[in-house]
């Protein structure tokens, strides 16, 4: 279909293929200035699994921005970064953040995924978001600009948003083929309410509003947060990936606690004690995705973990998702669409130039950060270490929070 130029503000009749937290952020970012959203679920009921999610600084000032009520959410507020002693859980160092509001304008929140997912859902029904679950997207025509799914229906549309995950079915129908290497590392991710560690006689980490690290300088590592307004402990726990023979990608795949314990005999004894009564306990297969070679094709453009996909040791993937998001909405609202953008397919284009460096060098950053703990925002910050990458390549929270994308934009359309 040849591009016709737009004249002042049109409203667009959007798709969304995924209701996780990035598809229910960009459907908020795009009502928000006038534009006609449904967003799309292949499963029964639009949810999320059950772990801690962080939202930086970064992602929080578009939360509140957009009116979404963390307070409800039950976040933790972040107040410092905590190294332990593998062995024995001696703290080795922290990283104060009491004045990270002051200096970045905004908290840092630590959310149950599942609380989250349920403010961006209600922010977006008060809009006037349509949620239609029960249909899989199984073709996608990025210049006719249909969606056929799996009940046999099929749409038409102005712009498609695949915000479908990590094993995107809209990526592949644009044509790309993921490249990927499985990770050295697994996971295990559990929760256990902050109670039944009180009622065990253990030491209680919620009230420290930290995430806490055990490791971090080879494979294995131990990572906790708080959240649920501290009723929840959250744990991330690496390994080495060849300790299980889980071959298909994701993180939603049933374990034990025995599995868990397995894992690490010489862990703090406190951990050990507390991985005997963890809930909800999750095997996450880790795989590293090369960049993509676009993000946009027609009137179909790909968001999150569809369009960069990153191991989880940066804490910054629903961040990344976020700022996709907002991006969209920047990108599609009044003062850009139908002034200095005319057609969709240049929209896009300026919403990948906007997003894809910033998004790939975040995902490149998480995987140095995997094996160690000093490349992670925050620590990086703060040491030099000899082991370490040149200072120059390493992501900084100055980097992470200090960006202004609305001059980013202006500086790509100049």
């Amino acid at each position: 279909m040849e591009s016709t130029p737009l004249t002042p503000f049109i409203t667009l009749k959007v798709a969304i293929i995924g209701c996780g937290i990035g598809g229910l952020s960009a459907a908020i970012a795009l009502r928000r200035h006038g534009h006609e959203v449904t967003v799309y679920e292949r499963a029964h009921f639009a949810s999320e699994v059950g772990a801690s999610i962080s939202v930086a600084a970064n992602g929080t000032k578009f939360l509140e921005e957009w009116g979404v009520d963390t307070v409800a959410g039950r976040s933790v507020i972040l107040q410092k970064l905590i190294m332990r002693n593998w062995k024995d859980g001696t703290i080795k160092d922290v990283y104060d953040l009491s004045d990270y509001k002051e200096k970045w304008g905004y908290v840092y929140n630590m959310f149950h995924r599942i609380d989250l997912h349920e403010q961006l859902q209600i922010k977006a029904k008060a809009l006037g978001v349509m949620i239609v679950v029960d249909h899989k997207a199984i073709d996608v025509d990025c210049f006719n600009r249909t969606i056929t799914f799996d009940t046999g229906s099929t749409i038409s549309v102005d712009l498609i948003i695949g915000a479908d995950g990590v094993r995107s079915t809209v990526r592949s129908l644009i044509g790309i083929v993921a490249k990927t290497t499985p990770s050295t590392s697994a996971c295990y991710r559990c929760i256990i309410p902050t109670s039944r560690v009180e009622q065990l006689g253990l030491k209680n980490f919620a009230p420290n509003n930290a995430i806490e690290f055990w490791g971090g300088f080879d494979i294995n590592k131990i990572v906790l947060a708080p959240c649920c307004a501290g009723e929840i402990v959250s744990f991330y726990c690496f390994y080495p990936a060849s300790h299980n023979q889980q071959s298909e990608e994701g993180w939603n795949f049933n374990a034990t606690s025995s599995m868990l314990l397995e894992r690490f005999p010489d862990l703090d004894p406190d951990l050990l004690k507390i991985f005997k009564h963890c809930e909800d306990i999750k095997l996450w297969k880790l795989v590293i995705h090369e960049p993509y070679p676009y993000w946009a094709k027609g009137c179909v453009a790909l968001l999150g973990d569809a369009a960069h996909p990153m191991l989880p040791d940066q804490s910054q993937g629903a961040c990344m998702a976020i700022e996709d998001a907002a991006a969209l909405g920047i990108i599609f609202s009044s003062k850009y669409w139908g002034n200095k953008i005319h057609t969709i397919e240049h929209a896009l284009k300026m919403y990948e130039m906007l997003r894809k460096t910033r998004a790939t060098r975040v995902q490149e950053a998480s995987a140095r950060a995997r094996e160690n703990l000093n490349e992670r925002i925050g620590w990086s910050s703060q040491r030099n270490h000899g082991n370490q990458q040149n200072a120059v390549t390493k992501l900084t929270i100055d980097e992470i929070n200090a960006y202004d994308m609305e001059k980013h934009l202006d500086d790509l359309l100049k």
